[in-house]
């Protein structure tokens, strides 16, 4: 089968055999009708005249900055200084919120003000790429997710750059989660969810719990996830279907920004890339993911992996969209639409969902239309 080949393609590490590709066709975004890799893949055509606006603006405004912003300690202070700025907006009304510890780490608790109506604890993990974000930026996305689950949300405040490596975000991370899990009431209740560099870390979790012994997440949940360390390489047998043309991410940074990333020290534990561990992975798992950023193609290839393996897996790709824009709760009607699909999702996964499950009318199913490359001739 093609997707066997897939699989073991996938696992291809630096220093093995080059993989023998063929050409394909790729097309441009937002040309015709989206290509999907995955053939259970959500398609959401539309899109919002804010989303628009919005994707336009970060091109032409953000992603300049991002190209130039220097990379090194100083940059990475400001811009998290500049990133507390936005703890001075006004909290939701709704939500209780509680500051604590998870195994020494530092999180945020949130609760409807009612109290929750649901068993789940949802442990989230803020994106940034590991150097900006943070508990703070993100409140209002874990805001939604407690109102629209009914859950308690933690959200978890890792250490990051300039401070610590990945490996010392990804070693908060598996810490908070295995101390949530000696606490909570219904361990076979959580959820892991994050966004960017926080899907990073939810798909770490869900690999070490299985490498340590711990229950796996009952779900987890990742808006536009950054599954491997180096996603702007090219020359690893994931399809690619779409001429990436990412609004926000400029690919010619990531090379230097791993270099912070991966400094001399301590390895991550198990595998640097979530796109290898899949056979750790056994959550039910929902993607996000947009058109033509840079972060698709292996959400695709990592949902090719995991419902190889029988685990469920529900992707949906939106056209027009920003990098990780669920995190813009308030933003857009696009991402009101895919928290409300993830809440959803999480809640069946722990059989709660006593309803018929929201559909987006300006969704599809696309059928299959990327061919997987072959061994040259």
């Amino acid at each position: 089968m093609w997707r066997t080949r897939v699989s073991q393609r996938l696992t291809t590490r630096r220093g093995d055999a080059p993989v023998h590709r063929r050409r394909e066709r790729i097309q441009r975004p937002g040309r015709g009708p989206m290509r999907v890799a995955y053939e259970q893949a959500v398609v959401h055509e539309a899109f919002s005249f804010k989303a628009r606006v919005l994707q336009r603006t970060t091109r032409i405004v953000f992603k300049p900055i991002l190209m130039w912003t220097p990379i090194n300690e100083r940059a990475f202070l400001t811009i998290q200084r500049l990133d507390a700025l936005s703890g001075r907006r006004r909290r939701s009304p709704h939500i209780q919120f509680e500051a604590r510890e998870l195994g020494g780490v530092r999180v945020e608790s949130m609760r409807h003000g009612y109290g929750p109506d649901s068993e789940m604890t949802l442990l989230y993990l803020h994106g940034g790429g590991f150097f900006s974000g943070s508990i703070v930026t993100h409140r209002r996305i874990c805001e939604r997710l407690a109102l629209k689950t009914g859950a308690t949300v933690i959200s978890v405040d890792y250490v990051q750059l300039p401070v610590g490596s990945v490996a010392d975000s990804v070693r908060d991370a598996i810490t908070a989660y295995a101390a949530l899990v000696q606490e909570s009431p219904h361990p076979d209740k959580i959820v892991v969810a994050g966004d960017s560099a926080g899907g990073y870390l939810a798909m770490k979790v869900a690999e070490l719990a299985t490498r340590r012994g711990l229950p796996a997440p009952a779900a987890i949940l990742g808006f536009s996830p950054l599954l491997s360390l180096d996603p702007e390489r090219e020359d690893k047998a994931v399809t690619r279907i779409i001429r990436p043309h990412d609004a926000y991410l400029p690919a010619k940074r990531l090379a230097k920004i791993r270099e912070q990333w991966l400094p001399e020290g301590p390895a991550i534990e198990g595998f640097a890339s979530p796109l290898h561990a899949s056979a750790y992975i056994r959550s039910p798992t929902f993607f996000v993911v947009v058109e033509d950023e840079i972060l698709r193609p292996e959400a695709e290839a990592m949902a090719l992996l995991l419902s190889d393996r029988g685990v469920e897996v529900e992707i949906h790709l939106w056209r027009k969209q920003v990098h990780a824009f669920p995190v813009l709760a308030d933003v857009l009607p696009e991402s009101d639409m895919a928290i409300q699909l993830a809440a959803e999702f999480a809640r069946r996964a722990v059989g709660e969902l006593d309803r018929q499950p929201t559909v987006d009318p300006d969704s599809h199913t696309e059928t299959i239309s990327a061919q997987v490359p072959g061994p040259a001739a």
